[in-house]
């Protein structure tokens, strides 16, 4: 029996997959039917497998393809994928500063 349990837990903790923007699109579709939108970012993950700094440098990746900054947006537990099964949301959000510099260019 014990020798069992081990094999299954082996079995589950190597398993692990990377974290990942969920930004997933129907094949022809221009929107997404993932979470992630243009303004939020959804990043599903494992907590035994993924680290913060990890999490944050994708938000960050996606944020700045619109030029903005992520700002935490809450969890949902449970809600993504059997061995990524949490997602954090990140809004995009503009950067400190972002607003005077468009005002000084007369936007």
């Amino acid at each position: 029996m014990r020798l069992l349990l081990i094999f299954i837990l082996s079995g589950v903790f190597g398993c692990t997959q990377a974290p990942f923007v969920d930004s997933r699109r129907e094949a022809g579709q221009p929107y997404t039917v993932g979470e992630s939108t243009a303004d939020r970012v959804a990043v599903c993950y494992n907590p035994f497998s993924t680290n913060e700094t990890e999490i944050i440098n994708m938000a960050k990746a996606e944020c700045e393809k619109t030029d903005r900054e992520p700002k935490y947006a809450g969890h949902s537990y449970w809600t993504c994928r059997v061995f990524l099964p949490h997602r954090v949301y990140y809004k995009c959000v503009d950067k400190p500063g972002a607003e005077k510099t468009k005002k000084a260019d007369g936007e």
